[in-house]
């Protein structure tokens, strides 16, 4: 920040200040020596490089909220003789600038909160609500200033979305879009597939769901087809993955999105995958992902703690090698399914509409997140591999609804 700047904000700081102080003069400590103005500099500057430090340390390393409180107490006592005041108000400027941040940088409000919740203490959600704007941020305790602190932090970590392309390309999504109208079937289905103890029952009720998914989806591409939609018609939407095994369930994601014309990329660390696709596209993988996983831990239950020699656990071995060996085989299945319904259709009017459809979605998903790295995950356990396998040929079938496991066979 330059120095007129500085000048600037700690002039308005000062005056923030008294209003809030109830004082005619300024705060103790704060102007002292003949040059007022520089001294407010010096001393908004101190404190910032204190607080952004320790910002920085937090969305480092994860403190525990007992530790959160001792790391606040530290920092206010190293900006003394410098007013408390001035660190809130160094604190709510830095809070202002990051979420101005990860706002122009694709986060949704809906985002920011499933990040806090995850990541941190719920009761960092009133700090993040009040940040956004919805009642006016107070910092006056060390427990509301150690919750400023922690909330800076974790919108700091936030991965953004390239701002210059974003508004040209994609809007961000939240999700829950009611304009797809089989939506309320697919739910039905899927519901009834994650609940039955039958795996066949399981098998059909699926397969059905993915049949209106994918009909309605082409469908709707060759009707638009004609109009050429833009690439504006595209959106971005984050899809939150529980713990454990993320990177497992990633490489779900990944299969399912590019089975349904989307493309995905993963931060595995902070728990989402980010999505870009056609609104009715993401939601189908949006639900797709849910029911396969409910599925996928179920039958995962069924197969109980793994021992390996001396006794030693290697569950979670196995549940990782599970997931990617399911991954793999839904993504193999899915794209099979697609390829069966793509021949039901006009292929001189389908072909060339989906060819335009997807080069969309990739230009877009290279503007909007252009370094992505791509990255494998390990698999240990080949009896873990081989039930994953045998649970994706039970999860999910083709369009048609029949079995095809010859196809899948080795």
């Amino acid at each position: 920040m330059g120095v007129n700047n500085k000048q600037r904000r700690a002039s308005k700081q000062r005056k923030r200040a008294r209003q809030r102080a109830g004082r005619s003069g300024p705060a103790p400590g704060w102007e002292r020596g003949a040059n007022p103005d520089w001294q407010e500099v010096a001393a908004y500057g101190s404190v910032e490089l204190r607080v952004t430090n320790t910002v920085r340390r937090l969305g480092k390393v994860k403190y525990d909220e007992v530790e959160l409180l001792q790391r606040t107490e530290t920092l206010l006592r190293s900006i003394q003789p410098q007013p408390r005041e001035l660190a809130e108000l160094v604190l709510a400027d830095v809070l202002e600038r990051v979420a101005r941040s990860v706002l122009d940088g694709g986060w949704g409000q809906a985002d920011l909160e499933q990040l806090v919740r995850r990541h941190a203490d719920e009761r960092h959600l009133t700090t993040l609500a009040d940040v956004l704007g919805s009642a006016r941020l107070r910092l006056d305790t060390l427990e509301r200033f150690a919750s400023g602190l922690e909330v800076a932090a974790l919108l700091a970590t936030a991965p953004l979305l390239d701002p210059e392309s974003l508004p040209y390309w994609c809007g961000t999504d939240a999700g829950g879009a009611d304009a797809h109208p089989k939506l309320a079937q697919v739910r039905a289905l899927l519901a009834k597939a994650e609940s039955t103890n039958y795996d066949e029952e399981a098998e059909a009720l699926t397969a059905k769901a993915q049949e209106l998914i994918t009909r309605y989806a082409l469908g709707r591409l060759v009707e638009s087809g004609a109009s050429r939609a833009s690439r504006g018609d595209l959106r971005v939407r984050r899809l939150w993955l529980d713990a454990p095994y993320v990177r497992a369930k990633a490489a779900l994601v990944h299969k399912v999105a590019d089975a349904n014309r989307c493309r995905s990329a993963s931060a595995e660390k902070l728990g989402f995958s980010l999505l870009v696709g056609s609104p009715a596209d993401l939601d189908a993988v949006e639900l797709l992902v849910t029911s396969l996983l409910v599925q996928a831990d179920r039958a995962m239950v069924r197969h109980g703690r793994r021992l390996g020699p001396g006794g030693r656990s290697r569950t979670r071995s196995f549940r990782q090698s599970f997931l990617v060996a399911y991954a793999v085989r839904i993504g193999e299945r899915l794209q099979a399914a697609t390829a069966d319904v793509v021949t039901e259709h006009d292929s001189d009017r389908l072909l060339p509409v989906l060819r335009d459809h997807q080069e969309k979605v990739s230009e877009a998903f290279d503007a909007v997140v252009p370094h992505t790295v791509g990255r494998a995950t390990s698999v240990t356990d080949g009896e873990g591999w081989a039930a994953g396998l045998a649970a994706a040929d039970l999860a999910l079938l083709d369009v048609n609804g029949k079995l095809s496991r010859e196809r899948h066979a080795g």
